[in-house]
């Protein structure tokens, strides 16, 4: 059992963990909202008390901001990379040895067609993924003097999931569907492709990597199987019995980001771990969490 710190406990994935694993580990929670209420741990001089009274083993960081969350850029960079920065500083001037794991991201890849391991180029292209990359090289900067491990989570789905992220957001407009609300489901785009991994399969990675992971390493946290929007579109359909979903899209969208991603996890499995869900499970998850379907 180790004495886990975690930042961002307040965060879907954060939660889950501590549901999953809170007996296996002595887990300390840390919340910010840097109103005020809760520590900002951006801020060092609140980060600096709290490492020093829990001394932890190890220290999982979950907290940060994206695009879901504020529309600052600003934002962005100071939660992923501030907070990222002042746990080494802390450490260091704590003279503590903890185990380090940083939950990246698979935005830090540039698009592709094809398995993207561990050592294929990243091109972040917005101001998210970018802030990641650089959270990334901020925390390898500390090694091997500290005991780092980067997981880079690709999309990650669940039961809770935040409203504003695309598997919830779909899932609400074919409900809404089926229940004769609308009369059709408006997209932005069925031209992308996805590497769907759900909450549970992370969050026993996270906790995989917390025992055997490799100091200086990164490793992609990911089913290793691109789905397309139309496989989603018609596994949600089947899952609630629908036959016929007029789907409207937005031919001239163009998003700044990425449109095709599948992850390799080749890495991961080489070392023991493999997941256990595949969209089709997921999704009945989390419809059948939210509408007992």
């Amino acid at each position: 059992m180790n004495n886990l710190l975690i930042l961002g406990a307040g965060g879907f994935i954060a939660k889950r963990f501590i549901e999953m694993f809170g007996d296996r580990h002595a887990i300390v929670p840390i919340i910010s909202d840097a109103d005020g209420k809760n520590p900002d741990l951006s801020n060092y001089d609140e980060l600096l008390p709290i490492i020093d009274e829990f001394k932890p083993e190890a220290i999982l960081n979950l907290a940060g901001k994206s695009y879901h969350s504020t529309e600052e850029d600003a934002e962005i960079y100071e939660s992923n990379t501030q907070v990222q920065l002042n746990i080494h500083e802390t450490v260091n001037r704590l003279d503590l040895k903890p185990r380090l794991i940083v939950c990246s991201s698979s935005a830090v890849y540039e698009s592709s067609t094809r398995p993207v391991d561990e050592g294929s180029a990243c091109l972040p292209v917005n101001s998210y993924a970018k802030s990641k990359y650089i959270q990334e090289r901020i925390a390898l900067s500390y090694y091997p003097d500290q005991d780092v491990v980067i997981a880079r989570l690709f999309n990650v789905i669940g039961p809770l999931q935040n409203k504003n992220f695309f598997i919830p957001t779909l899932i609400n407009r074919v409900f809404s569907y089926k229940n004769k609300e609308t009369s059709e489901v408006t997209l932005k785009t069925l031209n992308a492709m996805r590497d769907f991994i759900f909450i549970d399969d992370v969050c026993g990675a996270i906790d995989f990597l917390i025992e055997n992971g490799k100091s200086g390493e990164v490793y992609n946290v990911c089913n290793g199987e691109g789905v397309s929007i139309e496989k989603v579109i018609e596994t949600i359909k089947r899952l609630f019995g629908i036959s016929e979903l007029p789907i409207n899209t937005k031919e001239d969208y163009v998003k700044k980001g990425i449109n095709y991603q599948i992850g390799s996890n080749k890495k991961i499995e080489e070392l023991g771990w493999s997941p256990e869900y595949d969209i089709e499970k997921s999704l009945k998850e989390i419809i059948g969490e939210k509408y007992g379907c």
